[in-house]
């Protein structure tokens, strides 16, 4: 029997860590452009895509289009995804687990579909039931929409969904949407729970943080 509720994962950072091949792609675009600039991982984490495109193309020192400099970084990227990257620690062992407790899970991310599909192989054949990638919602996190989404497809209310996340925008995005949140890194967020990193997860575990600490069913508006 499918259980009633579900587990919604964010990918970057939680799932694998990407941040270094964004940012060595970045940082090969801008110093084929003739830029020196240090981008810090704090700069561009749980942000949108469309957010930290405007501000790269800032430092550029000719105007370039948006898109454009999206497709020379995707593609800078997208090389290096396909050559698969290592999920991290526990990743894999609770996507599992989840998956023979007949747990429905999602994968929601801020990431842009082509990047999203490139990763999956590397989580071994998750199964996620559904994907929401970032170019398929109209407001990105920290908006509650593409969580609501996921939960919306998965036909299960978001009180009865937990949002694993790593990033302060993904949580507040889970916790607007009306889900149970879980941090894998440190966080100043109000959360349900803040582990270190997936390994100290277990569906046991998870089933208890939603019949204990179960979010009213529904979105409690941006924030």
């Amino acid at each position: 029997m499918t259980a009633s509720w579900a587990v919604l994962f964010d990918m970057d950072g939680t799932l694998v860590d990407t941040e270094v091949l964004l940012l060595e792609a970045l940082a090969e675009e801008l110093a084929a452009s003739g830029v020196r600039a240090v981008i810090r991982p704090e700069e561009l984490r749980g942000r949108d895509v469309a957010g930290n495109l405007a501000r790269l193309t800032t430092l550029m020192p000719a105007p370039v289009p948006a898109p454009e400099l999206y497709a020379r970084v995707e593609g800078r990227v997208l090389d290096r995804l396909r050559l698969g990257v290592v999920p991290l620690p526990g990743a894999v062992g609770l996507l599992g687990a989840l998956r023979r407790a007949r747990v429905p899970c999602a994968l929601v991310s801020s990431s842009y579909r082509a990047m999203v599909d490139a990763v999956l192989p590397s989580l071994g054949g998750a199964g996620f039931a559904v994907t929401v990638a970032g170019d398929e919602v109209r407001r990105p996190k920290p908006d509650p929409e593409a969580y609501l989404t996921a939960a919306a497809r998965l036909g299960i209310a978001p009180g009865r969904c937990v949002v694993v996340e790593d990033s302060p925008a993904g949580l507040r995005s889970g916790r607007a949407a009306g889900c149970v949140t879980v941090a894998v890194a440190p966080t100043a967020e109000p959360v349900a729970l803040g582990v270190p990193g997936l390994t100290g997860l277990t569906v046991e575990r998870l089933a208890r943080l939603v019949d204990t600490e179960a979010a009213p069913a529904g979105p409690r508006g941006a924030g």
